[in-house]
């Protein structure tokens, strides 16, 4: 049986941000309440195509809420796109899923990041009170997001909200075939390592997920 150090993944659990510890909180929950539908790594990546098809499906929606055309999306533009979703979480709230989803601190939210805004506010808003009763209106995406999730919840094994490396030298060693062929998984986890601390929560897993399925941001985009 796969053994995991939890030096890393304590210190993270020890200092989380209210937004990420409500975010491993989800992710555990989740994981508890049913291991991921993945078997394998390879069956992640033929998903890739249709997921990068569902996220552009929302460039437009980032587009309508960056009113100044600079490419990234303000704090009172994200306002705005909140309200305008039925999104229901306070000034304070809103602000604080900005600076969690601002991967760059950049003050600004660009169109990956716009992607990491709407998941988190998936996994920990509630139901609007429109007809769909979705969580953001946008309900192919949120299916997308569950995909995610599972995905997630393939690399994490002890369901602990917090994927290590060994977690994903594992995962990805079993794709290969070869435990040789570690360096895969170390390439992977530290794609993903976005603050390098050692762990990896669902928001830097989900940032480099658009990143592997081909999703530009706004400015590069050349459509």
């Amino acid at each position: 049986m796969l053994r995991f150090s939890k030096s890393a993944k304590q210190q993270k659990i020890n200092t989380p941000s209210t937004i990420e510890a409500r975010m491993v909180a989800a992710m555990r929950e989740r994981w508890a309440a049913g291991k991921s539908s993945i078997k394998a790594f390879n069956s992640i990546i033929m998903k890739f195509p249709k997921i990068d098809a569902t996220f552009e499906k929302v460039r437009g929606t980032f587009r309508k809420f960056d009113k100044d055309n600079s490419g990234t999306i303000d704090l009172e533009e994200l306002k705005e796109c909140f309200r305008q979703l039925k999104v229901s979480f306070t000034d304070d709230e809103v602000k604080a899923f900005h600076q969690e989803s601002d991967m760059d601190s950049s003050k600004g939210v660009d169109f990956k990041e716009f992607i990491v805004v709407l998941a988190l506010v998936y996994l920990l808003g509630r139901a609007n009170a429109g007809p769909s009763k979705s969580r953001i209106g946008l309900p192919e995406l949120e299916a997308t997001f569950d995909t995610i999730v599972d995905a997630y919840l393939f690399f994490d094994k002890d369901g602990d909200g917090y994927v290590s490396k060994a977690e994903i030298i594992a995962a990805t060693s079993e794709f290969s075939g070869k435990r040789s062929n570690d360096q895969i998984g170390v390439k992977r986890f530290e794609e993903m390592d976005w603050d390098k601390d050692g762990t990896i929560t669902f928001k830097e897993f989900l940032f480099a997920f658009t990143n592997w399925v081909g999703v530009k941001d706004d400015d590069e985009d050349e459509d």
